[in-house]
């Protein structure tokens, strides 16, 4: 994700640069609120994930200025039309406004949040989560139906910081993804009698979401070249009875009959489900899913994700495990949510393994490189190599590969075995 600079506002003051904080020689109290990323507006609840592509379509922007020491929320500005009310900043960077507080803030220590999220949420009542009778929840938690599926959401914060009444100050809050995204795009599927179905399982999956430990990192070029030396775990779950399947791929949408040519599903038959018409484009005898998830620890000695090949009962025919490469198995520091403590819980030291690995906030993990939604401009292209649109094939493959990246921050090529 690209990280914010401020908008130019529109005063006719004179600033200061001190650290982060913008301090105008007037009085006024200034709010500089970026969302990474964007482009395109909302025409519904929430945003189907398509691709590694960077953007965003929440509706509603909700700023709290919070007394850091009683948390007491001490001034609210909701946007309700967060697409209409804000502007584009730079190329595909997000969006972002400037604004001015009514009234000044009285002398103390404050700290300001802001949090970005769809009509309709998934999340339910995300206010409701955020503030109780006055006081503002640092580590709201949002609760999802049990093997729900997740929904994009943003939210950031700045650092606690002086206010002096008489003096004016301009603060930027970036707001960063805070779930994680999942997603298969393959090709040459083999041909089993009766498999209709890919799946992505994982050894994990969550039904919390935990707002707290914002990032608000520089990520400028979504996801390339980007190293990890902090990563956040910020989901949990009150319930065993999840299937884990992240993403679930019905063949028939794809083929209007599902045939053998040789040992693969014919892609004579290929047909783009109609859902996806105006919306994004493949190459031709491919399939495709994406999910947002909540971010889930990964499970020492059990497989992290899998792709299936099963029947519509679920019957595994083929099996694949989804790797991280070597290259990416780095060492980083990890934060997670203590549900004893309700806080969050430095790690020590992390060091992935290929198998076993963490699915962390703002990284998309996906099989195949598709970094746009719409690569065939509308139409759906024939097979060709394109190194920013190409299906995994599962043809004799014992490895698939997975991109991880996020503006999204950063992209792993993932191996299948």
């Amino acid at each position: 994700m690209a990280l914010m600079g401020f908008l130019a506002f529109c005063a006719c003051s004179n600033e200061e640069e001190t650290g982060n904080v913008t301090t105008p020689t007037g009085a006024e109290q200034i709010i500089s609120l970026a969302v990474a990323n964007s482009n395109g507006a909302s025409t519904r609840t929430g945003r189907p994930l398509l691709s590694s592509e960077a953007k965003q379509t929440v509706e509603n922007v909700v700023v709290y200025v919070v007394d850091n020491s009683t948390k007491a929320v001490a001034y609210t500005k909701e946007f309700t039309d967060w697409q209409s009310t804000s502007v584009d900043y730079g190329t595909n960077d997000g969006r972002s406004t400037d604004f001015v507080l009514e009234s000044n803030l009285e002398d103390g220590n404050y700290q300001i949040f802001a949090v970005g999220f769809h009509n309709s949420s998934s999340y339910n009542d995300v206010k409701a989560a955020l503030v109780t009778e006055g006081t503002f929840n640092e580590n709201a938690v949002l609760s999802l139906s049990a093997d729900g599926g997740a929904e994009e959401i943003f939210a950031g914060s700045t650092e606690p910081f002086e206010v002096k009444k008489a003096t004016g100050f301009k603060k930027e809050v970036v707001l960063n993804r805070q779930v994680a995204g999942v997603y298969v795009y393959a090709k040459d599927i083999p041909y089993i009698a009766d498999a209709t179905q890919l799946r992505l399982v994982a050894s994990g999956e969550n039904n919390r979401l935990v707002l707290g430990q914002f990032a608000n990192l520089n990520l400028d070029n979504n996801g390339e070249n980007n190293n990890i030396t902090t990563a956040v775990v910020n989901g949990f779950s009150e319930s065993t009875a999840f299937d884990k399947t992240l993403v679930t791929i019905n063949l028939n949408e794809w083929f209007s009959s599902i045939e053998a040519n040789g040992t693969l599903i014919n892609t004579a038959n290929w047909q783009k489900p109609s859902r996806y018409n105006g919306k994004a484009t493949f190459e031709k005898g491919s399939v495709f899913g994406g999910e947002f998830v909540i971010p889930f620890a990964k499970v020492e000695e059990t497989q992290t994700l899998k792709l299936q090949l099963t029947t519509a009962g679920g019957e595994v025919k083929r099996e694949w495990n989804v790797n991280l490469p070597s290259s990416e198995t780095t060492t980083y520091t990890l934060y997670t949510w203590d549900t004893m403590t309700s806080a969050f819980t430095l790690q020590a030291s992390v060091t992935e393994d290929k198998h076993y690995y963490n699915i962390v906030r703002n990284h998309l993990y996906g099989l195949g490189d598709r970094t746009s939604d719409d690569p065939g401009s509308g139409t759906d292209p024939e097979p060709t190599p394109d190194d920013n649109d190409d299906p995994v094939s599962l043809d004799n493959k014992h490895e698939i590969e997975l991109v991880v990246n996020d503006n999204w921050e950063v992209i792993h090529n993932m191996e299948l075995e």
